[in-house]
Parts: structure tokens; C-alpha cells; sequence
């Protein structure tokens, strides 16, 4: 199952504004639109890895969880695996900047990340934690639905 879709959407909404000790209904905060924010960098990085796996990913090494973002890097900076293994997921993030563009997502991603009007949440959390992305999330991926 595919990780474009706005039920994965708002499940990675949902587990980031717990994180963060957000309400996302009722009145709206400025940490709303800082828990938006970093749920589309969170989404366009799952997006661009779901992308990694298909290309890269074969059936004696899918390149599940991490394994992916650590391919991604490690064939873009061609740096030695245990620096890559060491980096801090912000750091990770700031290495993948030209990546995680939303122009650079395919079309259904940018439609979901519009559904929610989440591309215009301009202010955003300081620091990106590590417990904002979960490398196994991907694997909950709801089915879709049938109308």
C-alpha cells in the first residue's frame, strides 16, 4: 500500500501533534500550523523513500525502515555507512533539502498535502526530534478505501 493517501496522512498528523501535546481540533494555536508543518516534512520524506524502495528495494533487501533513507544518502554523498548510520534524522532532513521540496514530490502526494491545506503552514517546530519519525510507520499503511 502506498503511503500517499490522506489516511496516512493524518495518522502522521495525529502522532505528531500527540508528540508535541497539540490539540488539532477546536481553537486554533500557532503550534496547529507548527504540527502541520512538520507533519508535511515528515509525509514528503516517506513519500521520496516509498520512491527509494520502489526503484532500489528488491526481494532479498526491500529496504525497509531506515535501510532506505541510509541507501538514499549513502548513493548521493557516497560517504562511508557508519557516518551516514551516525547522522541525527534533522541532519538526515537538511542533506535530502532538494528532495523533500514539495514541487519534487509526485502530483498525488502534493494534492493529499493540499487536501489538508497543509502547505501553507509556514511556521515550524526549532528542532526535528527523533521521535517524529517512526522508520516502521510506513508499514501501517491503511488499505484503501472502497466508496
Amino acid at each position: 500500500m502506498s503511503v500517499i493517501n490522506d489516511d496516512y496522512f493524518h495518522l502522521l498528523q495525529t502522532k505528531i501533534a500527540e508528540l508535541h501535546g497539540v490539540a488539532m481540533q477546536g481553537v486554533i494555536k500557532p503550534e496547529y500550523y507548527k504540527v502541520q508543518n512538520r507533519t508535511v516534512l515528515i509525509f514528503c520524506l516517506e513519500v521520496i523513500l516509498e520512491e527509494h524502495r520502489k526503484k532500489y528495494g528488491h526481494l532479498t533487501n526491500p529496504l525497509k525502515g531506515k535501510s532506505a533513507l541510509h541507501h538514499m544518502l549513502l548513493r548521493k554523498y557516497k560517504w562511508p555507512l557508519s557516518e551516514i548510520r551516525s547522522l541525527s534524522l534533522q541532519d538526515s532532513l537538511f542533506l535530502l533539502q532538494e528532495e523533500l521540496a514539495l514541487e519534487s514530490l509526485p502530483e498525488p502526494a502534493q494534492k493529499v498535502i493540499q487536501m489538508f491545506s497543509a502547505h501553507r503552514a509556514k511556521d515550524c517546530f526549532d528542532e526535528v526530534r527523533e521521535d517524529e519519525w517512526d522508520p516502521e510507520f510506513y508499514l501501517e499503511v491503511p488499505a484503501p478505501r472502497n466508496w
